[in-house]
């Protein structure tokens, strides 16, 4: 099992990660990875379902993350605020319901076109909490839907997920779709 700095050390593009966390240190694992992908050149695309991305902005700016190339793709914010938060900048896109899978793979395309010709890594954060809104065989469509894209455009992905609070079936489909486990 190859750690994340093993995997960004290698240069190699196209590769989908699945990441396990425990639930102890979920909050503080992201940020981390967030920094050392945008140490190595990486635009950071994050399909964020935990958390409001004005709060991981703010979060990741007082950690020292140069957030120049962080964008979010925000499905919390307007299903909890019933509409867009007033601190919104160019760097987020927000979608009406964090179980809109197709608008996440729409505004994913769009961040692909600005993107394109540079380092990218898309996060997933987390599969656990996209199960709460999506029914897990729609969630797997979507992931091997993602994969596949995320290996012929040559990007980096990576999916968290907390360690032993997933079906064990799920765990494996999740896994076959990847190219490398590794835990944060």
């Amino acid at each position: 099992m190859a750690s994340i700095d093993e995997i960004l050390a290698g240069g190699d593009a196209g590769l989908v990660v699945l990441a396990e966390t425990s639930a102890e240190v979920f909050q503080d694992c992201t940020p981390d990875l967030v920094r050392k992908l945008t140490e190595k050149e990486y635009n950071v695309v994050i399909i964020t379902i935990n958390n409001p991305s004005t709060i991981l902005k703010k979060s990741y700016i007082k950690s020292g993350i140069d957030v120049e190339k962080v964008f979010f793709i925000d499905s919390i914010t307007k299903y909890a605020l019933g509409g867009l938060p007033e601190d919104k900048d160019e760097s987020m896109y927000f979608i009406n319901q964090p179980g809109s899978l197709t608008d996440i793979g729409i505004e994913l395309n769009k961040s692909f076109a600005r993107l394109g010709g540079q380092k990218v890594c898309v996060i997933i954060d987390s599969i656990n909490t996209m199960l709460i809104y999506t029914p897990s065989q729609t969630l797997i469509k979507f992931i091997h839907f993602l994969s596949n894209k995320l290996r012929l455009l040559h990007y980096l992905g990576v999916y968290i997920c907390i360690n032993g609070s997933i079906d064990p079936l799920l765990t494996n489909q999740l896994k076959s779709l990847s190219d490398e486990f590794i835990k944060l």
